[in-house]
């Protein structure tokens, strides 16, 4: 008779880590749904939707090649972003450029979607219901701004995925095994800001939680995790080149110049094109009551209190950053699906179960005003800037030695960025990242730097670069800042090929 019980606990287990996997399944085929189909919509996985994503790609091809980066070649950040695209780069070797890209836009979109299935977790075990900590895993999974920024090779779906692995082993500190948990959040936060410098901010918060919750031991090893994944992950990129890593992750983003489009509608001291006036102000007013409801929830819920000091700590990085895209606000949206997920737990737990079901409602109500209007932003055709350079460009480079551009996308879509650096061919990654180093900068007479466009050091430099090779074509000039002048120079030697769109330039001998 004692058996029944215990067979019954049995099946209620199992029936509760189905649930459980049911759950994380569904969240990830949501969010991995979500993002693929924005290139889906539009040109495909090989559109040049971002500059930025192109650089990453790069990176990692060049390291598979065998150059190291801030050595021979140009990374602003550190150097996690190129050992995870190393992998798809290595399958870019072995077949061709549009498959390795093709594959680490994938696989990115999968950082994203697994991200949203540890909200899920990491809500859990901080304490939500299944719904409350689904809430926070859907609205990971489906809000705009990080479908926006995770269809592509970007730093934040790789921090954020790095960042919530950390909370994950957090909430195992105090249990058993807690200084191997802690070890774990602290190597896991490390690799993050091996990513992104920005990653250490939320490092530093769960440090202090630690030593406010009088566990300095776990914090010492949230510490040590932390320095021996850094250590790790650039120690060796930092040995070749000290000077030169230093100064491109750290000085040279230190001294950009400030364009925070973010903070200036913040304190009403610019507008974005389109906005007015009251819709500025009234974004202030939200963003206050938000804080304040946020800071309630906070000190009522001791499960929120992480999340909401996480939310408001990365917010402020974000504000003081000295340069501002929208894709950038992904940053924030680890903490804030755990706020939502906490907190909706918290008030359902205040209010009963009879509350649940206008929380609920709420809670879908509030997503569905959020999502409909974000449809535009999803999903969207570019069809001249995201286009993919025709068969008959890349016929006309296939026997030209070293093909440069002002943008790694360029070599991409011709599929011709493996071949150049297994050649040889000089090769920068981030074109434009050149401009922040100091021997490019030029100070006009108030003391404000000189825009790319009239930098005549600057010009000089990316003329000498790009007619260091057989052909050239320009894919962004305006955001390169290439004057007519240079261009001039650059179409010289007469158009090789052309579609109309992209221009390929043959250059003199």
């Amino acid at each position: 008779m004692a058996e029944a019980p215990s067979t019954a606990k049995r099946w209620a287990a199992r029936r509760a880590a189905s649930a459980e996997s049911l759950t994380y399944s569904a969240v990830f085929l949501v969010a991995f749904a979500l993002r693929v189909l924005v290139p889906f919509t539009g040109v495909g996985l090989v559109g040049n939707y971002s500059y930025d994503s192109g650089v990453y790609y790069a990176a990692g091809a060049a390291l598979v090649r065998g150059r190291v980066p801030y050595r021979d070649f140009i990374l602003l950040h550190p150097p996690g972003v190129a050992l995870a695209t190393a992998p798809a780069a290595w399958i870019g070797r072995v077949t061709n450029d549009h498959v390795g890209y093709a594959f680490v836009s994938l696989e990115f979109i999968a950082f994203g979607a697994a991200s949203a299935v540890l909200v899920v977790v990491a809500a859990r075990r901080l304490g939500a219901p299944r719904w409350a900590a689904t809430t926070g895993g859907l609205f990971y999974a489906g809000w705009f701004l990080s479908v926006r920024a995770e269809y592509v090779s970007r730093l934040e779906p790789l921090g954020n995925l790095l960042l919530l692995c950390g909370l994950v082993a957090y909430t195992g500190v105090g249990r058993p095994r807690s200084a191997r948990s802690a070890l774990a959040c602290g190597a896991a936060l490390g690799a993050a800001a091996s990513v992104k410098v920005w990653y250490a901010v939320p490092l530093a918060v769960v440090v202090c939680f630690l030593v406010a919750r009088h566990r300095t031991r776990d914090a010492g090893a949230a510490i040590a995790g932390a320095i021996g994944a850094v250590a790790a992950i650039c120690g060796a990129f930092f040995a070749l080149a000290p000077t030169a890593m230093w100064r491109m992750v750290v000085s040279e983003q230190i001294g950009r110049q400030q364009a925070n489009a973010l903070r200036a509608l913040l304190v009403l001291n610019g507008l974005p094109k389109g906005v007015t006036w009251q819709a500025a102000y009234l974004l202030d007013a939200v963003l206050v009551v938000l804080g304040v409801l946020l800071a309630l929830a906070a000190w009522r819920t001791p499960a929120a209190r992480l999340p909401a000091v996480l939310l408001v700590a990365c917010g402020g990085v974000l504000v003081a950053a000295p340069s501002f895209f929208a894709y950038y606000t992904d940053y924030l949206t680890p903490a804030a699906a755990l706020c939502i997920a906490t907190g909706a737990a918290s008030v359902a737990c205040k209010r009963g179960r009879s509350g649940r079901v206008p929380l609920v409602a709420g809670t879908l109500a509030i997503a569905l005003l959020l999502i409909v209007p974000a449809k535009a932003l999803w999903y969207q055709t570019r069809a001249t800037s995201a286009s993919r350079s025709p068969g008959q460009l890349a016929s006309a480079v296939s026997n030209a030695e070293c093909v440069m551009s002002d943008s790694p996308m360029a070599l991409i879509q011709l599929n011709v960025l493996d071949r150049t650096l297994a050649d040889g061919c000089p090769d920068w990654v981030d074109v434009t990242g050149r401009t922040y180093a100091p021997d490019m900068s030029l100070r006009g007479r108030g003391g404000s730097r000189v825009a790319r466009a009239a930098n005549t050091k600057w010009q000089r430099a990316v003329r000498d670069y790009l007619l260091s090779g057989n052909a050239v074509v320009v894919l962004r000039p305006r955001d390169a800042g290439i004057s007519p002048s240079t261009l001039g120079d650059i179409a010289a030697g007469g158009v090789l090929a052309t579609d109309g769109v992209h221009t390929i330039y043959r250059v003199s001998p």
